[in-house]
């Protein structure tokens, strides 16, 4: 099989061809890492390679291979790790000029799970600091364009930059990343790819740098909703899900009226109006519904101060006051906000969340899923945001307003494109309440079909 091919062909269909004995995982691996040395010489996709590590693991994997020993459809398949996963004996930063030097002596428990499955690690992904921002910029340990748009360098979304950008520029098959408030979905969005964002607490975060125990949640980025379902049953240790014969005839589907299709910019208010068509005429029930949960939370936060700055600065704050001047600008400014916050606060914000999510999930029991735009927006230009705080603020709230909605609700989600043709990417977003992931990946690769 031709190897020009192969970086752009999904995780499963690689997994078939090294079961076919068409591709051997030796060949496979030194194709990406040999595009990762080419691509990415500045290291602002992957922060470190782990090529020692991949050579081992894909000689290990061609022999099972040779021998009829694979352990999953994944054996010998590589993908890219957020830096915010121990990976042991590789340095593990969070992103952060204050976490270098910290080398883990062992890997993260999903990691160890994706080795047993035979996934083969190629490095560790660039990140916002400490995975606290929607927009990705990271001028620490450098910036990864988005790989969308080869003309203008814009914003990869965050804070999964460098997963997102490792899979659309052809360096992984498959990405790692982390989500907290979108920073799975964001940067899919962004970048044309699909993101599931899993439901709290349903993969392990042994291992996992936290920015907030609340509500992260770990996901996989990848070519297509297939492979989103196939990676998250090896994280999950579980059987995929049948996504055989998916489809949206008679699906009742919740477009909310307010807050979510607030403010879209034309690209994204065209390239919506137009999705949801097709999936009108693809036998979709889309029913228009206020949600006043949203604005309720919203409304909470903005009283009480966000349960993410609180327990963030909780985890981080003697780093944060000592060495405060080696962080980016726009991720320190985010960690000053929580010293304004009281244990009062704290609790009266999760309490507060915890019964409008309630009340959320009462509310969309009659649907098989909320849909809306991932982002508001398309990917503005990292030059407009670095070096401007109020641009960068405003826009990082925008880009994460109907994402952190989906945590704070405690649902589960999956975006998939949805731009229409020769324009920069938009993401569909369809959510449900939380341990609903077969559902919305099944929904997801009805919609895909649809959507081309």
């Amino acid at each position: 099989m031709n190897d020009t091919a192969w970086h752009e062909m999904t995780a499963l269909a690689l997994g078939a061809a090294i079961q076919k004995g068409q591709i051997d995982p030796i060949d496979l691996t030194e194709h990406f890492l040999s595009r990762i040395d080419g691509q990415d010489p500045g290291h602002r996709i992957y922060i470190r390679s782990t090529a020692a590590r991949a050579r081992a693991e894909a000689a290990a994997a061609s022999r099972r291979a040779k021998e009829g020993l694979r352990q999953s459809a994944l054996d010998g398949v590589p993908m890219s790790w957020k830096d915010l996963t121990d990976t042991a004996g590789t340095e593990t930063t969070f992103g952060s000029a204050l976490l270098r030097n910290r080398v883990p002596e062992r890997d993260a428990l999903l990691l160890r799970r994706a080795t047993l499955a035979g996934m083969i690690c190629l490095g560790k992904t660039t990140m916002s600091e400490f995975a606290y921002s929607g927009l990705g910029i990271n001028p620490i340990f450098g910036t990864p364009a988005n790989g969308a748009d080869k003309e203008v360098e814009r914003v990869p979304g965050g804070s999964s930059s460098g997963a997102a950008v490792s899979v659309t520029n052809g360096l992984a098959p498959a990405g790692i990343g982390s989500d907290t408030g979108g920073s799975v979905r964001i940067p899919a969005a962004l970048n044309g790819i699909v993101g599931l964002k899993t439901t709290i607490g349903v993969l392990p975060l042994d291992g996992i740098l936290a920015l907030s125990p609340t509500f992260d949640t770990i996901g996989p980025l990848t070519r297509d909703v297939a492979d989103a379902n196939a990676i998250f049953a090896v994280l999950n240790q579980a059987r995929a899900y049948d996504l055989s014969g998916a489809s949206l005839q008679g699906v009742r589907l919740l477009k909310p009226r307010d807050v979510m299709y607030d403010d879209l910019d034309d690209t994204v208010a065209g390239a919506m109006a137009a999705t949801l068509d097709k999936l009108s005429n693809a036998g979709a029930e889309i029913v228009e519904q206020t949600v006043p949960e949203f604005a309720e939370a919203f409304e909470l936060v903005a009283k009480h101060g966000n349960i993410i700055s609180a327990e963030a600065y909780a985890m981080w704050n003697d780093l944060v006051e000592s060495r405060g001047d080696e962080m980016y600008w726009g991720i320190r400014s985010r960690f000053e906000l929580a010293k304004k916050l009281t244990a009062i606060d704290a609790e009266a914000a999760h309490i507060g969340l915890k019964a409008i999510a309630a009340k959320f999930r009462a509310r969309v029991a009659g649907f098989a899923a909320v849909v809306h735009p991932t982002t508001p927006r398309i990917a503005p230009p990292i030059a407009d945001l670095e070096h401007d705080p109020a641009a960068y603020d405003e826009a990082n709230m925008a880009m994460t307003r109907n994402t952190r909605l989906g945590n704070i609700m405690e649902t589960c989600g999956v975006t998939v494109p949805c731009q229409r043709p020769g324009e920069l990417p938009v993401g569909l977003s369809l959510m449900a309440a939380g341990h609903n992931e077969g559902r919305v990946l099944r929904l997801a690769k009805a919609a895909e079909a649809v959507l081309g």
